[in-house]
């Protein structure tokens, strides 16, 4: 287990990222806050992944490790997740390797975050602004297209859907630790946890400023544009189906939510 010194742990999961990965770390070292430190896990990258993580590690050699847990190839959720497990520390964050952090993030969601009751599971998120792979802005709000303001009122949207993003997550001990082990029923970190915290009768709190580029690449676009489509699309496509089976398992035989009930919330929301 690695005791963190600083406040506030940065998950950093990595995979073949050379192209965009400097770029992200050295919006991490921009930050006004800097009581972080930062654990990288590698899933076995054959690009320059690791001489760039080697290079910062270097040039701040207080604030950055690498992880090598010898478990080989997780996925990004269960590395992100095996990070989590592996190190201790007031609160966590999750960065991924292709994004951009806005200079204020950390310092941002930690003030939010300390004004919440700390003797329950917490997550905070934050909104996004999507950009291209340069990042020239596509639209200014992500979690535009998530219906947070239905979340707020109805938090039974976790059970059909995904609404918090990773990238934009803090959590504190509680919310660590009831959403350790991570179920193998599970097919995201952040959904997971925000299923648990939930379920836990925690705290999610979602603002709308924005504190991350959100890169947009032939990579990930998939998922952004997704999230954008109606019911019947999502549903209709190999990925929605997907998506759809297995959030269903997950919920029914982890949180004890039946058929019945998921595809009431699944149609009720959809109409939102």
């Amino acid at each position: 287990m690695e005791r963190n010194s600083r406040q506030i742990a940065v998950l950093l999961a990595t995979y073949n990222g050379a192209r965009f990965l400097r770029e992200q770390l050295e919006s991490l070292f921009r930050q006004s806050c800097e009581d972080f430190h930062l654990y990288v896990r590698d899933d076995g990258s054959t690009d320059d992944t690791l001489k760039i993580v080697g290079e910062f590690a270097q040039k701040y050699p207080d604030q950055v490790s690498v992880i090598d847990d010898g478990e080989g190839r997780l996925g990004a959720a269960h590395s992100f997740m095996n990070l989590l497990d592996q190190v201790d520390s007031e609160f966590y964050m999750f960065c991924d390797q292709d994004d951009v952090w806005l200079d204020t993030k950390i310092e941002k969601t930690l003030e939010h975050m300390l004004g919440l009751n700390q003797n329950m599971p917490v997550v905070v998120a934050t909104d996004l602004q999507v950009v291209d792979e340069n990042l020239n802005k596509i639209k200014d709000s992500f979690n535009a297209d998530l219906k947070i303001d239905v979340f707020r009122k109805h938090p039974e949207l976790l059970y059909v859907r995904h609404v918090v993003t990773g990238c934009t997550m803090m959590i504190n001990e509680a919310a660590k630790n009831i959403s350790l082990p991570f179920s193998p029923l599970a097919t995201m970190h952040d959904e997971w946890i925000a299923l648990c915290t939930h379920f836990g009768n925690g705290t999610i709190s979602i603002l709308d400023k924005a504190t991350v580029l959100y890169r947009q690449h032939s990579a990930n676009a998939v998922g952004a544009e997704e999230s954008t489509k109606g019911f019947v699309h999502r549903v209709g496509s190999a990925r929605g189906r997907s998506h759809f089976g297995a959030l269903y398992k997950l919920v029914h035989e982890v949180f004890d939510v039946s058929l019945v009930q998921f595809l009431l919330y699944k149609i009720r929301f959809s109409w939102f």
